[in-house]
């Protein structure tokens, strides 16, 4: 009898580790939606889970809010999102032209915004309501350093607020910092540039094909002043040689998964002139930096450099075209629920350019993803 239980219990504590280790996949997908008479048009660029069912969406042209707090309400049976409300803006931005791409939470207490067009990344107080406590440092060092004498007066401790950069010289115009996650078990800040860094060689177009070189890079929470771990990642080629009025192909968001691992979403926008036959090509990556060799942020590519592998999770296309118009250009994805089941939702947001012309929507999207 005892030695029965003992393999009872040996094997299911190998079904355990053979699922913890097992690979994620897409449980199902869901059509995208966008909400008119709820969510203002936008140019809504980067998306984090503030908690509960409280969303904070960055805005790439917004010149005043630092944030949007939305309300999604995702079905915990099946992962569709059900409906969205604008819940208003939060902080204050009093530089023009920042171009805010993306946000993530890294503690009960602070976000850490990606300015594209300052090539940093910096980190800002939140309140208990959910409101910013400024610290931009263009117009708002006096509203910070307020928010930390009342904090000091509440017996509350000021936290060492985080910025870092890179200088403008490393990029091709346009293509700079995108993407944000965070990692909150290993206590990790996951970046990197939307397309290859003048070092590596140019960016990639329709007639200039090849594979973008990007540097994944990872900030340790628990030592600030540590240099970022870099690591390299190619990306696919591009999947059309036509001219076009408007064309991007980058990585324009990360997400960070429970496990540590990563998904990298790829993205190609073709626009013509004509706008008929524009198209968005997203491809969603699983990548595991833990099982990769980093490679020196500061040294240019070599022949032999390593790159990390990645795992094709899904892919979709949205289109202008006579008959439909669901194109939709995806730039924020962060983690939603977990289903009543234990699956695990991804939340996707596109950028409307404001709602442009009047034929773009801000496209919302879930995901259903197990492992």
């Amino acid at each position: 009898m005892k030695h029965l239980l003992l393999l009872i219990i040996l094997d299911c504590a190998s079904l355990l580790v053979a699922r913890a280790s097992a690979d994620w996949h897409v449980v199902r997908s869901h059509p995208q939606k966008h909400f008119l008479n709820t969510i203002p048009p936008g140019n809504y660029s980067g998306i984090a889970n503030m908690g509960g069912d409280v969303y904070a969406m960055v805005s790439d042209k917004s010149d005043s809010a630092l944030y949007f707090n939305v309300r999604l309400y995702i079905s915990r049976q099946t992962g569709e999102l059900l409906q969205a409300e604008y819940m208003g803006s939060k902080g204050r931005v009093d530089a023009a032209g920042l171009d805010n791409e993306a946000i993530a939470k890294v503690s009960d207490s602070t976000i850490v915004v990606a300015s594209e067009q300052c090539f940093r990344l910096k980190e800002y107080l939140i309140d208990e309501n959910g409101r910013e406590a400024m610290g931009e440092a263009d117009g708002n060092e006096k509203t910070a350093e307020a928010e930390g004498k009342r904090n000091v007066a509440d017996g509350k401790a000021q936290p060492k607020l985080w910025e870092w950069s890179m200088p403008e010289k490393e990029f091709w115009p346009n293509y700079g910092f995108e993407s944000l996650a965070y990692d909150s078990i290993g206590r990790k800040l996951w970046t990197i540039n939307e397309s290859t860094m003048r070092r590596d060689g140019k960016a990639a177009t329709p007639q200039d094909p090849h594979k973008n070189v990007l540097r994944l890079m990872s900030f340790n929470r628990d030592d600030l002043t540590a240099a970022p771990v870099a690591y390299l990642y190619r990306m696919d080629m591009p999947t059309t040689m036509k001219a076009a009025q408007t064309y991007a192909m980058g990585v324009s968001e990360l997400c960070a998964l429970p496990d540590g691992q990563l998904l990298v979403l790829e993205r190609e926008a073709f626009v013509p002139k004509t706008k008929l036959g524009a198209f968005c090509q997203c491809k969603l990556y699983v990548v595991n930096p833990s099982a990769e060799k980093p490679y020196p942020l500061e040294k240019s590519v070599e022949a032999d450099a390593p790159y990390v592998s990645k795992r094709l999770l899904t892919s979709w296309r949205t289109s202008i075209t006579l008959f439909s118009q669901n194109w939709a250009n995806y730039e924020g994805m962060c983690l939603g629920p977990r289903l009543e089941n234990g699956d695990q939702v991804v939340v996707l947001v596109s950028d409307s350019q404001d709602g442009y012309a009047g034929l773009l929507r801000d496209w919302f999207k879930t995901i259903v993803i197990s492992n």
